[in-house]
């Protein structure tokens, strides 16, 4: 008895756990990023500035010897005219014959790991079936809120800044909806504003991402059960290529 509720608390402790909200505040400000992952009342991932050391000019001096000039005495004896260098036919042919064998192994070689692109096609195809089902639910439940966008197109030029903001503005707003479709947003204000006498566009926003260590997990066994049951069409090799003995290959008797 004692077991059994040794066990149910463990799993009840496991299941609060799971179930805490992994939250990360996203805010970029003045050209500053800002980046908190908190879990519970923890922070996990503060992104910290990184302190600007102060560089010391050490330079090493190599100590070496001074060069001193030697004089060599000057040999005179004449180069005989068997002292130059003659390549024999045969070398040559067997240079060539090498790399003829090695060019061949490497394009053996790819075609083996890569195989052809229909194949890769057909891998990629299984695949994205699979894990379909669980990047579907991960998305369903990762929570975007408070989102805010406060742009401000500037430039000299009025013709370049008004160009620029409505290529900003229907970028933003295509990203929203897309973002709107895959994930549950919640979007607090979006301000794209134009300013002709401003020198430098700015460039603000922040928003805050939820999602439970549980949602994780399950989308990950889903995937890799979907992968698992297609583990004999990702594994096979290509028809094309099989294992066949190299013609040019030395045979030794």
């Amino acid at each position: 008895m004692t077991a059994l509720i040794v066990i149910g608390i463990i799993i009840l402790i496991f299941a609060v756990i799971l179930n805490i909200k992994i939250r990360a505040e996203v805010k970029f400000y003045g050209g500053v990023l800002d980046l908190k992952v908190k879990y519970f009342l923890f922070t996990v991932f503060p992104l910290k500035k990184k302190e600007k050391k102060a560089k010391k000019d050490k330079k090493k001096k190599s100590k070496k010897p001074p060069v001193t000039e030697e004089t060599v005495p000057e040999s005179t004896e004449k180069p005989t005219d068997n002292t130059e260098e003659n390549v024999p036919a045969a070398e040559e042919n067997d240079t060539e014959s090498e790399e003829d064998n090695k060019s061949q192994k490497e394009k053996k070689s790819f075609s083996e790991r890569f195989g052809s692109i229909s194949d890769i096609l057909e891998k990629i195809k299984v695949v994205w079936e699979a894990s379909k089902k669980g990047l579907k639910k991960l998305f369903l439940h990762i929570y975007i809120d408070g989102l805010v966008i406060d742009l401000t197109i500037a430039g000299e030029d009025a013709y370049s800044a008004a160009l620029n903001y409505g290529r900003i503005s229907a970028a933003v707003y295509n990203a929203l909806a897309v973002i709107s479709t895959l994930f549950r947003t919640n979007i607090r204000s979006v301000d794209i504003a134009c300013d002709f006498d401003g020198k430098k566009s700015v460039f603000d926003g922040e928003a805050k991402i939820t999602v439970r260590p549980s949602t994780i997990l399950s989308a990950v066994f889903i995937i890799l059960f979907g992968l698992l049951k297609n583990i004999k069409v990702l594994t096979k090799k290509s028809e094309n290529v099989k294992d066949q003995p190299d013609k040019n290959a030395a045979v030794t008797v």
